[in-house]
């Protein structure tokens, strides 16, 4: 598979500051779902038809991290999650309300001229959220928003956060501080799909050939595991909160890491790791210095060729995957 484009390196503070930012903002998303109730019936002017967009495709292809959760079977994840942001004392109804109206979270962290970027796509049976019930809509403020093409859009912002909300079709919310980018990619995927439907019968979208066949979107959409699945840009952090020991820059260059995550049934998660190193020689390197760090660890550090190397088996807690990513 082709690998994407070369980024900037993914270090911990604007990587965990694209995460707290997500954080921040868990409470206004949450209210956002119930407000799709009232948003869904005028989401779109002209922008927003019948046209399926996978929700991956309004994110921006220069994000130093991607994360992709499965909400319906890791509702104890997002549960905790919502939970510690917005507070403890949050009705298990509540968050139950929020997670059955979302399928599936897309996001998109940080990039190398902004890191705190934050973009969130959620996949959802967006209908559903009609029985749900908005308290308030008095802090949103509603405007029209045209985008590069033809799409027009109706954006909610709420007004403390300055976050964004769209529902430019029946399947999909967009949230971001600035939605102009996310809402030009699905207007675009959309018209795409639109005329080519109609001129072929292919629903596939050309101008987006590079993208879908990256290393990067081939991982993270993946739609075949009920997996949590990580793309990051040279993490070295990440790897370091994991393992819990610092690690040389000058062996472990990496290119990329992938992780995936898997919920066993005592309610810990596996993850499986695979890094690929930018220099032959390394890997070698990187596996005698793993195979030290996790001598006592019920994990495998594992050579499948010269340029990539594969970590299974590390279990963590839900608290401790928590921690790790800084949530």
């Amino acid at each position: 598979m082709k690998k994407p484009e070369k980024k900037s390196s993914l270090l911990s503070a604007p990587f965990c500051a694209g995460l707290r930012s997500l954080a921040r903002n868990c409470a206004v998303i949450a209210m956002a779902v119930f407000a799709v109730a009232a948003f869904s019936s005028c989401a779109s002017v002209l922008g927003g038809t019948s046209v399926k967009v996978n929700a991956f495709d309004t994110l921006e292809r220069d994000s130093n991290a991607y994360i992709r959760i499965p909400v319906n079977v890791h509702s104890e994840l997002t549960n905790n999650l919502l939970k510690a942001v917005i507070g403890s004392d949050i009705s298990e109804k509540y968050v139950k309300n929020i997670t059955d109206s979302i399928d599936m979270i897309y996001l998109g962290v940080g990039s190398s001229s902004d890191k705190g970027r934050l973009q969130v796509a959620c996949d959802g049976n967006i209908s559903s959220a009609t029985k749900l019930a908005l308290s308030s809509m008095e802090n949103w403020k509603k405007e029209i928003k045209n985008v590069n093409t033809a799409g027009m859009y109706t954006v909610y912002t709420e007004a403390n956060s300055k976050i964004q909300l769209c529902v430019p079709g029946s399947n999909l919310i967009c949230l971001s501080k600035n939605l102009t980018p996310q809402l030009t990619l699905y207007d675009k995927e959309a018209s795409s799909q639109g005329i080519a439907s109609v001129l072929t019968g292919n629903t596939s979208n050309k101008n987006a050939t590079e993208w879908k066949s990256s290393e990067v979107y081939n991982f993270v959409g993946d739609t075949n595991t009920n997996n949590v699945r990580i793309y990051m840009d040279t993490p070295i952090a990440f790897v370091t909160n994991l393992l819990g020991v610092s690690l040389s820059t000058s062996i472990f260059q990496l290119n990329f890491l992938e992780a995936e995550l898997k919920l066993l049934p005592t309610g810990k998660y596996s993850i499986d790791i695979d890094m690929e190193f930018q220099k032959d020689g390394l890997v070698a390197k990187a596996a005698a210095f793993l195979n030290v760090a996790l001598l006592l660890a019920d994990s495998k550090v594992s050579i499948t060729d010269n340029s990539h190397l594969k970590l299974s088996g590390i279990q963590v807690s839900i608290a401790q995957l928590q921690k790790m990513l800084s949530l």
